[in-house]
């Protein structure tokens, strides 16, 4: 077990993470907030809540081009996570540069069908397979597993760790919510259009800590690598 497997230990490893690859997140922010944005202004995606929302929403009443917009954001928010683990992760030292977008695509939707039917159907192995898949994308990005390997290494990684992880995590969400809540009062006060653009940007902002999150837990929790720093130290 790392030393660093600790709640203070990862939200350190978060707060650091996030200021050595600052220019790398806040790219992301503007990119894909930017594109949640242009469908506020067109009209194409919901203005009215500061709510996150992290995904491919679809209805019965949308019609082709608000469905057309809702996939290319979609594909263009699994794209952009991959390019900003990789970076996050070049900021430890951690990514080769091999390409496995296709590999992490495969890991999305495979841990979202597992969390999403957890969460949807009985909440608490929701909720387990959260905490114990949350170093995944570091294990399949940066250490160049196949999706299963990734999953079977998160999840031996943060065994007697789960309370931890969930406490950090935890922090984590009420972090964002009060923030959420404070920028979301002020920016009601400009009118539903502008709290819309800024519900974009901040639900990108979010979507970008919380992968940072995982990368945080990775690093933290990746005792080959610790053992292998040991030696070399």
């Amino acid at each position: 077990m790392a030393s660093e497997a600790t709640v203070g230990g990862i939200l350190s490893e978060l707060a650091a993470l996030v200021g050595d690859a600052a220019r790398d997140v806040a790219l992301y922010v503007l990119v894909i907030g930017g594109l949640a944005a242009v469908g506020v202004v067109l009209g194409l995606t919901e203005t009215a809540t500061m709510a996150f929302s992290f995904g491919f929403q679809v209805n019965a009443t949308d019609g082709a081009v608000k469905s057309l917009f809702d996939l290319a954001s979609a594909v263009a928010g699994i794209y952009g996570g991959y390019w900003l683990l990789t970076r996050l992760l070049a900021a430890r030292g951690r990514y080769d540069g091999s390409g496995r977008f296709w590999a992490y695509f495969g890991l999305v939707i495979l841990s979202f069908l597992g969390i999403g039917l957890g969460l949807l159907f009985v909440v608490v192995p929701g909720l387990i397979l959260l905490v114990r898949w949350s170093a995944a994308s570091g294990y399949l990005i940066g250490s160049g597993q196949s999706v299963m390997e990734a999953l079977d290494s998160s999840w031996r990684a943060t065994r007697g760790l789960g309370w931890v992880i969930f406490g950090a995590g935890l922090i984590l969400l009420v972090a964002i919510s009060i923030c959420s809540s404070a920028l979301g009062a002020i920016f009601a006060l400009l009118g539903t259009m502008v709290t819309g653009i800024a519900s974009a940007f901040i639900e990108a902002a979010a979507g970008a800590a919380f992968m940072a999150f995982g990368i945080a837990v990775y690093c933290s929790v990746d005792e080959s690598r610790a053992a292998l720093e040991e030696v070399f130290a």
